[in-house]
């Protein structure tokens, strides 16, 4: 135990809150063909959600509703912003599809994040945001459309089924990007 205290204070890393969602180990497959761990933008506010690649209407909207959300920001707590797609559709939302997502939504590489996960961590992740979602026969999905922010110790500040004009998420989005650190 001593050596992991160590080893933490050497990376200069703060102990997760027990309510944090970056608790979770998953490993995603990001749009730049590497991995990912869902702390990825630890330190951050992070708007996250779930979603699939060649899902006809409900995600391209849901993709539109955050970058709405964050329009509505200034520069300076934009830039603070940042936000990660989890697709749970792995198998078809390779790096190079993702890739494609991500260009065809003009999203800021620097601040965005378009990744997948494999089954058993999508279902994890999909849990613990409140997320469901069922594979069809046909290979589509059945999903809730949910948007999580977290603040940058991965707790979560505010959550919408809204995909746009949710007056408190939106206040909270405000709060959270202020530029106090979390």
């Amino acid at each position: 135990m001593l050596w992991i205290v160590a080893l933490s204070a050497d990376a200069g890393e703060v102990a997760l809150p027990p309510d944090s969602v970056y608790q979770l180990n998953a490993a995603l497959t990001t749009q730049a063909g590497g991995t990912a761990g869902l702390d990825q933008y630890r330190g951050y506010p992070v708007m996250i959600s779930m979603f699939y690649g060649s899902c006809p209407a409900a995600c391209p909207m849901l993709i539109t509703g955050i970058q709405a959300y964050e329009s509505h920001l200034d520069p300076a707590a934009r830039g603070r912003l940042r936000v990660l797609m989890v697709s749970f559709d792995q198998a078809r939302d390779t790096a190079q599809q993702l890739a494609g997502l991500a260009r065809l939504h003009r999203a800021d590489p620097a601040r965005w994040m378009f990744a997948s996960a494999g089954e058993s961590d999508a279902r994890r992740i999909a849990a613990l945001l409140g997320i469901s979602y069922r594979r069809q026969a046909g290979g589509e999905f059945d999903h809730s459309l949910l948007i999580t922010l977290l603040d940058g110790r991965g707790r979560v500040l505010a959550k919408t089924s809204k995909i746009v004009g949710d007056d408190a998420f939106q206040a909270s989005l405000q709060l959270a990007t202020a530029g106090e650190s979390q």
